[in-house]
């Protein structure tokens, strides 16, 4: 009986379990010393990003957290000074998120300090493999954001 490889589309699954899985082991390792959960960093670092404030809902979302989740991140790092929470003038439930000075230095050091491992991980890379890999990450990103925003259940219809 001969042993058939499973499909290349069954194959990429696989193997894309087996890399979030490793590099899942790798973030939390690398976050501990820093008394940070990847929900937690991913939200840090997600403010950091944006233009302006963000919106809880939007940042929930755009992660995939729940919104309770996402609420909770926000009120711990604005209890340790990280975050600043304003108020909406138009909208009293809008409760823009913006990361303060002592955030932002706070993510500057956990993320260089995620620069030994890294190094590692791409030591026998050339900037020409990595640019690549880059690339192929970053359309393999949108096509999962794709799926993620087509494979969400359907919302419970309300009851008559």
């Amino acid at each position: 009986m001969q042993n058939n490889p499973p499909p290349l589309d069954a194959q990429l699954g696989q193997r894309l379990g087996i890399v979030a899985q490793l590099y899942t082991g790798l973030i939390d390792r690398l976050l501990e010393p820093h008394g940070l959960t990847w929900p937690q960093f991913a939200l840090l670092a997600h403010i950091a990003r944006q233009s302006g404030p963000s919106r809880v809902s939007d940042m929930a979302a755009v992660l995939d957290l729940t919104q309770s989740a996402a609420t909770k991140i926000v009120q711990k790092f604005a209890g340790l000074g990280l975050v600043a929470i304003t108020r909406d003038k138009t909208d009293a439930r809008n409760r823009p998120v913006s990361l303060t000075p002592a955030g932002r230095d706070r993510l500057t050091t956990v993320q260089r300090s995620f620069a030994p491992a890294f190094q590692r991980l791409t030591a026998d890379w050339t900037p020409d493999d990595l640019h690549r890999i880059l690339t192929d990450l970053e359309a393999l990103s949108s096509r999962l954001e794709q799926v993620r925003d087509t494979a969400r259940p359907p919302s419970p219809s309300p009851r008559a």
